[in-house]
């Protein structure tokens, strides 16, 4: 498996190529609406068909050829979906980020991949605000050249809500200007082998400079295929409406899904605004079969007390995808006995970024069990070893936690890491636990005998080990999410130079209008004692103001275990709220011997 290995060898084709095959002119391609609602875009196959070809024809008039990069600073549009196709018909590579990525996020990405063109949106909207990104493109697009000479051209897409545009840089165009350079030239795909690289992907970055991910046409293309079609069931007929940002992984897999010949929603805004209920509205109008969106969604719309069968024509709803996080038994009894229609079948998913897909997901042909995600993905030679050695020793018969693995090569492996020292990055994320012939993911999972269902237990690198006894954070949040006056938690381990053995920290944000006593400390000890034992209890319980995430929906758990165990760490572009982690970093003057009176108040 390292190094990775070439798959279908004399295979050639074109991702594009794929998603417009076979498609009506007349049929929708895509439904987009942004925060307002007010002005819903419908594009037909023939109408994205034309704008790819344009697209194109300026990108290859500008120089543009197979093997380029092609960036975005862009919002979840159809002009984002365009340029993709564009640049793909092309040869070239994609890479993209989310508007809300600050200049030293973007600066750190795409100075790694030497992209020749950024297409760059001017502003956008989130949660009724109109942000202005002027600034930032000159600050970041003159940091990018100084690095590089490669950056041959930035094109601004402009906001009409905004009136100045940023064209002070050189070679600095609008969109407009840009496409001046079609010459009417015909759409071609460029027919390229199955291990083109074609889509530069990131890692979040929380615990260092984000990994430039390399991942290959055919590989993308056939793990989407699988994922989708033949373990998921998403068909021609469906509308598929998955909220994601196009710095997330499943923004690819998203657009992958137009391979299928599905329709697509693309909202791009605030999940709850103008009103809590946004993305239900568009689900209930668009007739939406295929949902996509997380557990913190809908842990969410659980403590707002909003219930969406009730309120809400969601007859057509097949297939409600969850990823980004692990989604509780809690949420799956929530979904089926009070807020969703019970013919929809909920699917939990993990791989990620990495993989271009999943390593265990659902499945139509198989019940499905609170807190568990139903299979292995097909294709995929899934493993659970044993944490607690080196060796190949598989657990996952007897039922016992461990890492997740995989024991054979599959096609959406990673071409390659690009950057400093991306070799011995891509060998030190998967293969330094098992070797060379075994793909380590880096999660704690665990097999049910009973059901041949999956738990994710939480992140490897983030298992809690008090007194010997390892356990998973997933496991307390679990539990938290059944005390209704704790509205979100993180759970980490401390263990400092000065301590002997880890023990758990637990923080907690309280709901508006609550308050950590001494009675709800005791309710949440008792309740984490009862479900699994006495080791499981943490040592303190602290109330905190918020909780850090990723822009992605994870809980920054190793960013938090540094802050408590007085480590230094970059906090990186990816923490949607870095400020919250500032908070952490007085825990780690507790004591030593265990919870006793210091200057921090105990909340245990």
């Amino acid at each position: 498996m390292f190094p990775p290995p070439k798959f279908f060898p004399t295979a050639t084709l074109n991702v594009a190529e794929l998603i417009f095959r076979g498609r009506k002119d007349t049929d929708i391609a895509i439904y987009f609406s942004r925060e307002s609602l007010s002005d819903i875009e419908k594009v037909t196959w023939a109408s994205l068909r034309e704008r790819v070809r344009k697209l194109r024809s300026a990108l290859v008039n500008s120089g543009v050829v197979a093997g380029d990069v092609v960036a975005a600073v862009i919002s979840n549009s159809v002009d984002a979906i365009v340029i993709c196709l564009a640049a793909l018909s092309v040869g070239a590579l994609w890479s993209s980020t989310s508007c809300d990525m600050g200049v030293g996020g973007i600066v750190d990405r795409y100075s790694q991949i030497r992209p020749k063109i950024i297409f760059a949106d001017q502003g956008y909207v989130y949660a009724g605000k109109i942000i202005d990104l002027s600034d930032r493109i000159r600050q970041w697009s003159s940091e990018l050249r100084e690095r590089s000479d490669m950056l041959a051209q930035v094109v601004v897409i402009p906001n009409p809500n905004l009136n100045s545009i940023p064209l002070h840089q050189p070679n600095t165009y609008t969109l407009e200007n840009f496409l001046k350079a079609d010459r009417g030239d015909q759409l071609l795909f460029e027919i390229i082998p199955f291990s083109h690289p074609a889509f530069i992907l990131f890692s979040s970055g929380t615990t260092g400079p984000p990994k430039c991910i390399v991942h290959s046409t055919g590989g993308v293309a056939l793990k989407a295929k699988v994922d989708s079609v033949i373990q998921h069931d998403i068909r021609k007929t469906d509308i598929v409406f998955q909220y994601t940002t196009t710095s997330w992984i499943m923004w690819v897999l998203n657009l992958m899904n137009l391979s299928c010949g599905a329709a697509m929603l693309l909202y791009d805004g605030s999940p709850f605004h103008p009103r809590p209920s946004i993305l239900l509205e568009l689900a209930q109008a668009f007739k939406v079969s295929v949902f996509g969106t997380s557990p913190r969604y809908l842990s969410t719309l659980k403590g707002l007390g909003i219930t969406p069968r009730r309120d809400f024509d969601l007859s057509r709803l097949r297939i409600m995808l969850s990823t980004g996080s692990v989604l509780s038994a809690e949420l799956y009894e929530w979904f089926y006995s009070i807020a969703f229609p019970p013919s929809a079948q909920l699917i939990s998913m993990s791989g990620g970024t990495d993989i271009a897909g999943c390593f265990v997901c659902g499945t139509p042909m198989l019940p499905v069990y609170a807190g568990e995600i139903q299979c292995k993905a097909l294709g995929m030679a899934v493993d659970i070893y044993d944490s607690g050695t080196d060796d190949h020793v598989s657990v996952e018969e007897l039922g016992a936690p461990g890492e997740l693995v995989c024991a054979k090569a599959f096609p959406s492996q990673p071409l390659a890491f690009l950057g400093k020292d991306g070799y011995k990055q891509y060998k030190a994320s998967y293969f330094e636990r098992y070797g060379p012939s075994v793909w380590c993911q880096g999660d704690f999972v665990q097999r049910s005998p009973a059901t041949g269902g999956i738990f994710m237990l939480g992140r490897s690198d983030g298992v809690l080990n008090p007194s010997g006894v390892r356990f998973g954070s997933a496991e307390i949040y679990a539990v938290i999410e059944t005390i209704p006056e704790v509205l979100d938690s993180i759970c980490v381990g401390q263990k400092r130079e000065v301590d002997i053995n880890e023990r758990v920290l637990l923080f907690v944000k309280i709901r508006p209008g609550a308050s950590l006593t001494s009675h709800l400390k005791s309710q949440i000890n008792s309740a984490i004692r009862d479900r699994y034992s006495p080791r499981h209890v943490p040592a303190y319980i602290f109330e905190v103001d918020d909780i850090p995430y990723t822009a992605n929906g994870k809980k920054c758990e190793i960013n938090v275990k540094h802050a408590i165990n007085g480590n230094k760490f970059a906090v990186a572009g990816s923490v949607a709220n870095p400020a919250a982690l500032k908070a952490y970093e007085k825990y780690r003057d507790l004591p030593v011997e265990g919870p006793r009176k210091s200057n921090i108040v105990s909340k245990i």
